[in-house]
């Protein structure tokens, strides 16, 4: 009896971790296909080109955007891809349009600066020119020093150090370090990153995200008060490279004119100034409006086969939108381009997924995760009450991707430790190219806090930087220069995989527990 037990026992163990085990392990000749297509078909780096190349910049509201998207969705339906769409999810602000610009120092030499204006700044009325004014306004315990006082003037706003000479030296693309990739896959509480990050959850970074917006605005709208002719301030990157965003409204009605301009210019000009010689600046700009506000996510997908699956769905994503000094090409259309490819490998080969594995690519993420967030309100549910929709119960996972075009080395659980040993059978395969870490930590700042912020499985992959921290993000080095291709052909091919093997399981990722609504009192 015991021994004939212990055998059944076995037979039985046999079978069920068998059964485990082959829906966590990808086909190997499906995986075969997937590597084929994605490294001797690729088609990531013509399609990301195109978008970048054709079609510039994408600022949220833009034209750019919204021709980027109609071409995009034009795309997704030539490689196959059903029911796609563009898919409005509400209303943001006002669309904003660059025609022309320029920033010249004219005394007491000749410069013209490497500068770009933030995106919903307002137009100047025609050339503003006149000597430069330096200020050092923090806070509105400064404003008192300089009210009444620059009416009209070109203002410099704070000062900037020269930087010690190491700070020049070596090579600004990175990889993760083995021992940045084994400190993360050895951590065990998901808000203490070694590295010094870790995100609590959407809720705290909305309330930090909003705070810092607010400190901001109210600095603005004292310039704006005052009438300042132009506002200037220093890139927060060195070597002549101009980081860019927006202003802190987007509002042109409450903004200033303003303009970055290259940290080390600025510097000069501030040495000029306390030496007590003139400086003086012309500056103008020309930009439009459009009241439409209506933003939008682009989606595709393959629809599922299996007759109790297919309705769930295994979500794909990326942030569409970018700043407006470069084309977007690593922030983040990187990420996009990816994911499509992914899709598009599949879609290839022919596989039949049980779920249905659906791309999007989402609007408004540089401002606040608008579309991301429109999306889940619209689909599973509300981050702040918790009140879940049905198709809550529908969604399998989400992977998202936009730290650039580095590769992808393993993948943050956002504190799902269930879910730990899938993807460590789901990047098995990979580990030759240096994906394997699966780590607990948090990491916030990207879409997939939309998700994680109503109790879904939302994942970021963790990617080797290269230069997206040093040198491209949200500045006007952000093309397709920056791009890693080979980098983006492993990711396009990891992300295929992943996504097949999560539409293939016999169950849905495991969820964590469902957040607690928000504190509004």
């Amino acid at each position: 009896m015991k021994k004939r037990f212990v055998a059944l026992f076995l037979l039985w163990s046999m079978t069920f971790s068998g059964l485990a085990f082959a829906q966590d392990t990808i086909d190997p000749r499906v995986l075969a296909q997937i590597k084929t297509e994605g490294f001797q078909n690729s088609q990531v780096m013509e399609t990301l080109g195109y978008l970048t190349d054709v079609f510039g910049s994408r600022l949220t509201n833009s034209k750019g955007l919204r021709d980027a998207k109609k071409w995009m969705k034009g795309k997704m339906t030539e490689f196959g891809f059903q029911n796609t769409q563009i898919e409005p999810w509400g209303t943001w602000a006002q669309g904003w349009e660059l025609d022309r610009f320029s920033v010249e120092m004219t005394a007491p030499t000749y410069d013209r600066l490497i500068a770009y204006p933030l995106a919903w700044s307002p137009s100047t009325s025609g050339v503003v020119s006149g000597e430069v004014v330096l200020v050092s306004v923090r806070s509105n315990a400064d404003f008192a020093s300089y009210r009444g006082k620059l009416k009209g003037a070109i203002v410099l706003n704070g000062r900037v150090g020269l930087p010690p000479p190491e700070s020049r030296k070596g090579d600004p693309i990175r990889r993760v370090s083995d021992e940045s990739l084994s400190e993360k896959h050895t951590a065990i509480d998901p808000t203490k990153d070694p590295e010094g990050g870790g995100t609590v959850s959407y809720q705290q970074e909305e309330k930090d995200w909003n705070e810092s917006l607010e400190r901001g605005r109210e600095i603005v709208r004292f310039f704006k008060d005052e009438g300042v002719g132009a506002l200037i301030r220093a890139s927060g990157r060195p070597d002549g490279i101009l980081s860019v965003q927006g202003s802190y409204d987007a509002d042109v009605a409450v903004n200033p004119p303003t303009f970055v301009v290259a940290r080390e210019q600025y510097a000069r000009m501030v040495r000029l100034i306390d030496r007590r010689i003139p400086v003086k600046m012309e500056v103008n700009l020309q930009a439009r409006t459009d009241p439409d506000g209506t933003g939008s996510n682009v989606l595709g997908e393959i629809t599922g086969t299996d007759p109790k699956l297919k309705d769930e769905v295994v979500l794909l994503g990326g942030h569409f939108d970018s700043w407006h000094a470069g084309t977007g090409a690593v922030d983040n259309g990187a990420g996009c381009i990816a994911v499509v490819e992914a899709l598009r490998i599949l879609k290839a080969i022919g596989v039949k997924p049980r779920r249905t594995i659906r791309v999007a690519l989402w609007d408004g993420e540089e401002q606040d995760y608008y579309g991301s967030i429109g999306y889940v309100k619209k689909h599973y549910g509300d981050p702040m009450t918790i009140e879940l929709k049905p198709e809550h119960e529908k969604l399998s996972a989400y992977y998202n991707l936009d730290n650039g075009s580095g590769r992808i080395r393993g993948i943050y659980l956002q504190g799902n430790e269930e879910a730990r040993p899938i993807f460590e059978d789901f990047f098995r395969p990979f580990s030759y190219l240096g994906a394997k870490t699966v780590s607990v930590l948090n990491t916030g700042g990207t879409d997939h806090m939309a998700f994680d912020a109503v109790g879904l499985p939302g994942f970021q992959f963790i990617q080797d930087s290269l230069d997206y921290n040093t040198r491209a993000h949200h500045t006007n080095l952000d093309v397709l220069e920056a791009v890693n291709e080979d980098d983006m052909k492993v990711n396009a091919v990891i992300i295929a995989a992943i996504a097949y093997q999560t539409a293939m399981r016999n169950e849905r990722m495991p969820r964590k527990a469902l957040p607690k609504p928000a504190d509004t009192k």
